[in-house]
């Protein structure tokens, strides 16, 4: 009789622990948040290396999907000397951020952890190699744990004795741009070489998204889009990268070459992209004039649906465009678009636009020369980078109720 209890305790014992276990979240899901959350980082380029003038390079507007677009209540400084790209994964629950490394040399991305109910922000861990000169495109891989990092410069070309007879180094030759893999990137803080470089000899690489058909269908398919910088519009496609990538020998240079690629011969140089698997659409935007000269009202959004019918070489062009003196678009170098269902907004970081730069709301469905939705300025800041944490369910009420489609959470 005790043997049967026993065996009857230990029997509802695994039950319970095996219900437990069937509850655990996955590690490539984001949270789901009670509340909707729809929170903008936005990364700016000033900096100051003293302790005495403090000066944020990180903004936090949550909502900022609300009626009103005005409000930063979360204001950091990471340890970017002069914050530019910036990339946020739900999935990983990370906040990336690269230097502008111009004025002082800083060739680090910074990774941050960020509590998801609050958007606060801490330092996890650096990203840190000689080779990185300008990071302006930034993609994070959840089930492989990938860094990519789109370098729009030439890497050093006076190697470190530290670097010399590494094969990343020796083997690359001179490059136009490259884009640099990290494994594991927040556990590392320590200067270290990328553990796979793909280079670039005579293209100049801009943006870069993953779109990862595995975190909606439980299979491994994904799709790397990489813009490059030319006189015509191009999109580089390669399918299923980081797992081809982990088939090759850490430190290595992996011979692929793109899949298929999208050329745009109505664009230029794509500045920047995102992409919307719920409404398969994919932005992108562009300063139009390659030669410097910037004009109020030259810069363009570009929107291309039913973008992941594509699969094969080919050309493609946008389904509308916004633009004009109207738009206040000027040099639009980053974009986020609110990807859940029943979404109304996209977020354009312009450097130029305004006194010193704006981040421009626009609707999804805007098109041609039309006023953006709202317009936020953070005085004597230029905003260069915008990355957008939208998830939970939005009301169906919240456009007509006058409180916006998100809840502002207590701190």
């Amino acid at each position: 009789m005790v043997n049967m209890v026993s065996w009857s305790r230990l029997m509802i014992l695994g039950l319970i622990l095996s219900t437990l276990t069937g509850c655990l979240r996955d590690d490539d899901e984001p949270i789901r948040p009670t509340r909707p959350i729809s929170r903008l980082y936005i990364s700016t380029s000033q900096f100051s290396l003293s302790d005495v003038e403090v000066i944020q390079n990180v903004y936090v507007v949550d909502p900022a999907d609300d009626n009103s677009f005005t409000r930063h209540d979360l204001n950091y400084r990471t340890f970017a000397i002069g914050g530019s790209a910036i990339f946020y994964s739900p999935e990983a629950r990370l906040l990336f951020q690269s230097a502008q490394n111009i004025a002082r040399t800083d060739n680090s991305v910074q990774v941050m952890n960020i509590d998801t109910v609050r958007g606060t922000l801490a330092a996890q861990g650096t990203v840190n190699s000689e080779l990185i000169t300008a990071v302006r495109g930034i993609a994070y891989h959840p089930s492989t744990d990938m860094l990519l990092l789109a370098n729009a410069r030439a890497a050093a070309t006076t190697i470190p004795p530290a670097l010399q007879g590494s094969r990343l180094v020796t083997d690359a030759g001179p490059t136009q741009s490259d884009l640099f893999v990290y494994s594991r990137p927040r556990s590392r803080s320590n200067p270290a070489l990328p553990n796979y470089r793909l280079p670039f000899p005579d293209k100049i690489i801009r943006a870069v998204f993953i779109h990862d058909i595995s975190i909606q269908e439980n299979d491994r398919r994904n799709k790397t889009y990489i813009s490059t910088a030319s006189t015509q519009g191009e999109i580089l496609v390669y399918e299923e990268l980081p797992n081809r990538l982990m088939s090759n020998p850490l430190d290595s240079l992996p011979n692929i070459t793109p899949d298929f690629t999208l050329n745009i011969p109505s664009s230029r140089s794509l500045n920047s992209m995102t992409y919307s698997p719920q409404l398969d659409l994919m932005v992108a935007t562009e300063a139009v004039d390659l030669t410097g000269t910037l004009v109020a009202g030259q810069g363009r959004i570009l929107f291309f649906e039913n973008f992941s019918t594509h699969s094969a070489n080919t050309q493609i062009a946008p389904s509308r465009v916004i633009t004009g003196v109207q738009t206040l678009l000027t040099n639009p170098v980053s974009v986020a678009i609110d990807t859940r269902d029943g979404a109304q907004y996209l977020y354009v970081a312009d450097s130029n636009s305004g006194t010193s730069g704006s981040v421009l709301r626009f609707l999804i469905t805007d098109e041609g020369n039309v006023q953006p939705d709202d317009v936020l300025q953070i005085a004597n800041r230029t905003p260069v980078g915008v990355s957008l944490d939208a998830r939970g369910t939005i009301p169906a009420d919240s456009t007509a109720n006058g409180t916006g489609a998100s809840a502002r959470i207590r701190r």
